[in-house]
Order: structure tokens, then sequence, then C-alpha cells
């Protein structure tokens, strides 16, 4: 995975989210939002006999099939793109798609898009054939937020104009579909460890002979070590700062500080600041050494956060019930914090926030109905 690559792809996330409130139907969906993907996947969107619109695979005079748009190699379209107007859900969208990448033989790939969400197929269980399931999906509106996995990452850069193979396409599609059906598995077992699983894993830990009686006593083990270990994996990548920094949880991070304004607007920033990202990584670093619990740790992966216009909303799953704090930027050298319950807090120490955190966020999984140990 190419490092500069991933952060080339949040750059432009964040960039196509800022666009997307204007593309209010397919036309201009197509030009502002999946035009700029595909030049950024390295295709000339300014030359027809690359990206081609409205290419057109017949069976007959009768039975015409056009996608919005193909990429073409040596004049035969390879890639087939389905565009929708953003917003519009794809799932009931795929069959006009599948139609064309049967008409058209040299097909090897379909992508089906709304600008922001990005659906790619294959034909990798029968040529010509799509595959009635993704061996990809991508969402902009996530990878904004720097939430993307390094094998989407990986997926996404084989597609590159100098990467794409549109021979090997297939098998690399059943590799991945492949990769995401055994994750689904391990993330079965790690719930219900079966017996045969329980077993293997206690033999290769020198327990050969093991009772009837005792296993369910080792698939509690075994579940347990599970979640451990995922804990392990959340809390490293929770810990992770931005590449170009590496304060540690008290440092201090310069920002700025305003007053609340009555007239906050939504979605009128670029992005979020380098700041305020940083913030939102302590947030969450902290909650994960704040929490009592394995179960209150997991809802830590539903903290997210909102930028709007001089105001920085973090929130627990659902932004109106479940707002932990909003940040206020402006002028100063210090952060200020307004907490639900009215506690205001300007400061330059994180550290700071620790008591006022941990009790809005024990409060508002309560709400949810977990108990929290504390």
């Amino acid at each position: 995975m190419s490092e500069n690559f991933k952060q080339d792809l949040i750059t432009f996330a964040n960039r196509m989210i800022g666009v997307s409130p204007r593309c209010t139907n397919e036309e201009s969906t197509k030009l502002f939002l999946i035009l700029p993907f595909l030049a950024f996947l390295g295709y000339d969107d300014r030359n027809p006999n690359e990206v081609c619109p409205e290419h057109a695979a017949d069976f007959s005079e009768k039975y015409r099939n056009r996608v919005d748009f193909a990429i073409l190699k040596d004049d035969e379209p390879v890639i087939a793109i389905e565009c929708k107007s953003s917003g519009t859900p794809l799932k009931d969208e795929r069959g006009q798609l599948r139609a064309y990448f049967n008409a058209a033989r040299t097909v090897k790939m379909g992508i089906l898009t709304d600008g922001i969400t990005y659906e790619f197929y294959a034909d990798s269980d029968e040529q010509n054939m799509m595959d009635t399931s993704a061996f990809l999906v991508l969402d902009l509106t996530e990878i904004a937020k720097g939430k993307i996995e390094d094998s989407a990452i990986d997926g996404l850069q084989s597609l590159q104009k100098s990467s794409f193979d549109p021979e090997n396409i297939g098998a690399e599609a059943k590799r991945k579909r492949l990769f995401q059906n055994i994750i689904q598995q391990i993330d079965a077992l790690s719930e219900a460890p079966s017996e045969q699983f329980t077993r293997i894993l206690l033999q290769n830990a020198g327990l050969s002979h093991v009772r009837a009686k005792a296993l369910s006593d080792y698939q509690e083990l075994i579940r347990d070590a599970f979640r451990e270990f995922i804990n392990i994996r959340i809390l490293q990548r929770l810990d992770i700062p931005l590449k170009d920094s590496e304060k540690t949880e008290k440092q201090i991070i310069t920002s700025d500080v305003t007053s609340p304004d009555s007239s906050l607007s939504v979605d009128t920033k670029a992005g979020p600041t380098e700041s305020e990202l940083m913030v939102f990584n302590y947030v969450r670093r902290r909650l994960a050494f704040l929490t009592k619990s394995e179960i209150t740790f997991g809802e830590i992966n539903l903290v997210d956060y909102h930028d709007y216009q001089g105001k920085f909303v973090i929130y627990y799953k659902r932004e109106r019930k479940g707002r932990l704090l909003d940040l206020y930027e402006g002028s100063g050298s210090k952060y200020r914090f307004t907490f639900p319950d009215g506690t205001d807090i300007i400061t330059n120490d994180l550290g700071d926030i620790d008591k006022s955190l941990a009790g809005i966020f024990s409060k508002r999984l309560r709400e949810e109905g977990i108990t929290v140990t504390e």
C-alpha cells in the first residue's frame, strides 16, 4: 500500500464530499464527481478514445445496451461505468450494467456509482456474466474521515490506468471476494468458536485431549482471547497520529478559539483542520483508556465527527442525541470545548477534558441501554 496514494485519496474524497451537495442530477454527478474520479485513477477523461460517453453494445437492432461511460483499450471497452444521480440507492440499479456487461464481450469490469459510493464488479465466476456481488465497494464519505482498510486501498490502486490488467481482474476479484468471505468466517468464529476450531487451537497449544464437558469453558476462553486480540488491534489503530506529527496524548496542539455562533452553516469548509482531526483522534484514544469493559470499549468505533464552519462536533452514534462535545476554533492559541451539560473548558492541555469526556460518554452509553462499569 502506498501511503502517498492513501493521503491523496482522502484529500480527493474530502473535495468530492464538498462538491456533492451541488450535484442534484445525473449530469452534474457525472461532470463534477465521476469524471474527476476517473481522472484520479489516471484515465484521460478529456479523450473520448479512452473515456467514451454513452457507449453502446448491442445484441441486435432490437436489444440495445448502453452505459454512461466505457473505458477503452485498443478501441474496445474494458471497463463499463453506469452512473446514477448523487444519493440514488444503487441496490436496484445493477440490471442495466449487467446487461451491458453481458453484451460487450471485451468488458472485464463494471462500475456502478452515484459519485460517492462506488461498486466494482467482475466476471470471476463465469466469463462475461457479471458477478452478483461486488468485489470492492468504496464510500467517499467514510474515506474522507480516514476510514478505509489497507486491502481496499490496494484494490483501488490495482485499478489505476497504469496498473489495470483486464485479463487478470477476474482472478483478482475472486481472490478479494474469498478474502472477504474468510473475514466473515473469522468474525463468526470470534463470536461463537466451533468445536472443531476450538480443538484445533487447543491442540496447537499442547492440549490434545479435552473432555466434551470442558469444551464449553475453552470456547469461552477462545472467545475472550479473540476479543482481547481485537481490542489490542483497535488500540493500535486509535493510537496512530497524523504522519507529520508525533505529539503525545497531553501535549499542546495549536488551535484557535472563537465564541459559538448561531449562524453556523454546514459543509462550507473544505474539510476538518489538522488540529480538529488531532482532537478527534485524542478523544478516541483517551476513551479507549477511560472505559472499563470490553462492551464499552467496542462502542468507541461508533464515535464520529461532523465538521461545521466554526465548530467541530464529536458525537456517539447520532449527532443530536449522542453529542459528546463541541470544539470551537478562532484566533487564539487554546482549545475551547463545550459539553452538553453546559461545562465550558478553555485549555491548552487536552488532558483537562478527560473527566468530562468520560462522564458524557458513560451517559451516552447508558442512554443506549449499555451497562457502564464505573
